[in-house]
């Protein structure tokens, strides 16, 4: 659960890649988990506002402003709404993760999709509320993960394996994706 972005962190602690600044020690640690020919894929991961209270300066953000329900407020801040360039930046961030991944000599990389995160969040008919190209329906909600799996791609070579981990439920929601809408979501990402 490696995080993309230093002020994004889901908990204390992670590791963040943003760049090749560190890139020697994450060289150490992929030789030393892909010893023996094993493989070591690094999951790739924005928290988007399930992030902690005080754990972010900047605060949490998310695809609308909507605070988690009223018994977890305690734990977790209203996010503020991300722009349209914010979150073209974080596609961004994304590939760049995948490529430094990729050059330390890891096996693969996985998109965190699932759990509430921020490309779940993004998915979500009531975590996105957006009226724009990112939000409304599925095929909009849908576009931060295409976009970000189409940029991975693009940032690593094909014999570079990318993977996504996707909750077919949303986490703690009643209004979570229906199967025929998950089904959607793999034939999209099959054609991407």
């Amino acid at each position: 659960n490696v995080m993309i972005d230093r002020g994004a962190l889901g908990e204390p602690g992670n590791v963040v890649i943003e760049s090749d600044e560190h890139l020697a020690a994450l060289t150490a640690w992929a030789h030393a988990a892909t010893r023996g020919g094993a493989q070591c894929w690094v999951q790739l991961n924005h928290p988007g506002k399930q992030a902690p209270k005080g754990l972010n300066k900047q605060g949490n953000v998310a695809p609308s402003a909507i605070p988690f329900r009223k018994e977890m407020q305690a734990f977790f801040p209203t996010p503020r709404e991300l722009t349209g360039p914010e979150v073209e930046e974080i596609v961004q961030r994304f590939a760049t993760a995948a490529r430094v991944v990729k050059q330390a000599g890891f096996s693969g990389v996985q998109i965190h999709g699932a759990h509430g995160y921020l490309v779940s969040q993004f998915l979500s008919p009531h975590h996105n509320q957006r009226t724009d190209e990112w939000g409304g329906p599925l095929e909009n909600r849908a576009r931060l993960m295409r976009e970000v799996v189409r940029a991975v791609r693009g940032a690593v070579p094909e014999e570079f394996v990318v993977g996504i981990r996707l909750s077919p439920e949303d986490a703690g929601n009643a209004r979570g994706l229906d199967l025929d809408e998950n089904l959607q979501l793999a034939r999209w990402l099959c054609e991407d």
